[in-house]
């Protein structure tokens, strides 16, 4: 999400507005958006409606959550750019300023390899003890 932080202006100056889709409650993504200092928002799809409709839902980590995933829509709402990522594979924020920039089509997306800090390995940790483990949601409701 810093990462996006970062690139906010150069994605506005491309055209386009940031928004990011979470699982979790209302208060944890506001505790996300002030702990990263984030300017977009966070939407809140905390039943998995949205998720399991655009193909990103992932059951099988932390009962349920959103795949990390970037979709660029026209003013039509037409997806013009859609990555489904993984967790330790993502497009950076980066590559969306290279696309929105391009004048000759979409160009293919170069992916980079993550790999957790130990911060960021411990911090993890942290919050599933402190936050607990979701119970998987049974299907679409």
């Amino acid at each position: 999400m810093a990462d996006y932080r970062e690139q906010e202006p150069s994605i506005h100056a491309g055209g386009a507005k940031l928004a990011a889709i979470s699982v979790d409650s209302p208060e944890k993504s506001q505790a996300v958006r002030d702990e990263f200092h984030l300017d977009f928002p966070i939407l809140c799809d905390s039943h998995r409606r949205v998720v399991r409709e655009w193909g990103v839902y992932n059951a099988r980590e932390k009962g349920g959550i959103a795949k990390p995933a970037v979709f660029i829509l026209d003013p039509d709402r037409v997806v013009r750019y859609a990555s489904v990522d993984e967790v330790a594979s993502r497009i950076p924020a980066a590559e969306i300023v290279r696309v929105l920039s391009a004048r000759d089509g979409i160009p293919a997306p170069q992916r980079r390899r993550l790999v957790p800090r130990p911060g960021n390995f411990f911090r993890a940790m942290r919050n599933s003890m402190h936050f607990g483990m979701r119970e998987p949601e049974s299907g679409p409701q």
